[in-house]
């Protein structure tokens, strides 16, 4: 199946090759988790992200019990820093 997936800043760089504008189509397993994308992707499975599918927010609890389906978009963001 396929998503979408959506990042920003540094993140961008976990992307597949030939993504551009931090957003790629993602072909994934039947079954797959926001956490199973992550680790796909080789990005740090303990990263302090913001995560949403479809535009709602999956917290860090329920990123492992969360499965996409088809044509879903994975938005993955890097944590929001203030000063």
């Amino acid at each position: 199946m396929n998503i979408s997936l959506k990042t920003a800043g540094i993140l961008g760089r976990y992307l597949p090759a030939g993504s551009a504008r931090n957003s790629a189509t993602l072909e994934i397993e039947d079954g797959a988790t926001p956490i199973d994308v992550i680790k796909l992707l080789d990005m740090p499975v303990d990263g302090n992200y913001l995560v949403m599918v479809n535009g709602e927010i999956v917290p860090p609890s329920e990123r492992n019990d969360r499965v996409l389906q088809d044509n879903d978009q994975l938005s993955i963001m890097p944590a929001l820093r203030g000063g």
